[in-house]
């Protein structure tokens, strides 16, 4: 318990980082994440994504704009929508302040062994779950 406290600090000390070298907040931070994972995103599902309303989205999506990091293009089959994207140059920024996490913890996990490699997988899946039930039943509360 004692390495996920200080891994869960430890995130919040890079992201309070990350925050400061693109000028942006914490949540505004989150979107970015999502929209580097998983692509272009309308702003209700980044939304759903950030457990916010899709009003809060909205203003997320328009501080990021004017601060440079994102466009909104129009949705390539359903005219009614706007897809937000992340900038070329906000997604290098990220990856090179990240990068040396990035590239440290890929070396740790290649140096383990198939049979240690599934061991933490299940474990990290577990935790997974066990932090989305606790955020979706704090969400709900």
């Amino acid at each position: 318990m004692e390495r996920l406290q200080q891994v869960g600090t430890l995130t919040r000390v890079i992201e309070q980082g990350l925050s400061g070298a693109l000028g942006v907040n914490s949540t505004d931070l989150s979107a970015m994440e999502h929209l580097t994972t998983d692509g272009p995103l309308t702003a209700k599902e980044l939304a759903d994504r950030l457990r916010v309303s899709t009003a809060a989205s909205t203003h997320i999506v328009d501080r990021l704009e004017k601060a440079g990091h994102i466009v909104r293009r129009p949705h390539a089959t359903d005219r009614r929508k706007v897809l937000v994207e992340p900038v070329q140059e906000s997604m290098t920024r990220i990856f090179d302040h990240l990068h040396p996490l990035l590239h440290g913890v890929e070396n740790l996990v290649g140096a383990l062994s198939p049979a240690d490699r599934d061991v933490v997988e299940a474990f990290l899946t577990g935790v997974v779950r066990i932090y989305t039930d606790t955020a979706d039943s704090l969400s709900q509360g």
